[in-house]
């Protein structure tokens, strides 16, 4: 090998190191950079998921609904009431009813 190929291989390596240690050295900071906003989105994240305003929305929220469950036990057990009268009120009307509502749906179901 001839000296001018020797010079020609140690710059190449030379430069190839610099590049390698400019590279490491941008990566330790992207890091940095990204340790830094992922501690801040947990931040961001915990402050939200333990807010006081969102408990107590939640709460809110699940008595709401608790009411709105009641009520409807209400109205099905009305419902069932007013239906159990008009039944005892005019037993052969209701039969004739529901042998009709039942010739209807077999009537439905026996064309598919």
């Amino acid at each position: 090998m001839s000296e001018s190929d020797n010079k020609t291989e140690t710059v190449d390596v030379e430069f190839l190191k610099r590049e390698f240690e400019h590279l490491r050295a941008e990566l330790a900071g992207a890091k940095e950079r990204l340790s830094g906003n992922a501690h801040e989105a947990m931040e961001r994240i915990n402050a939200y998921l333990h807010n006081a305003g969102l408990t107590s929305r939640v709460e809110s929220l699940e008595d709401d609904l608790e009411e709105l469950a009641g009520k409807l036990k209400d109205t099905g057990r009305d419902a069932v009431t007013r239906l159990e009268h008009e039944v005892c009120a005019r037993p052969l009307t209701s039969v004739a009813v529901a042998f009709g509502i039942g010739l209807l749906a077999a009537r439905l179901l026996g064309r598919r």
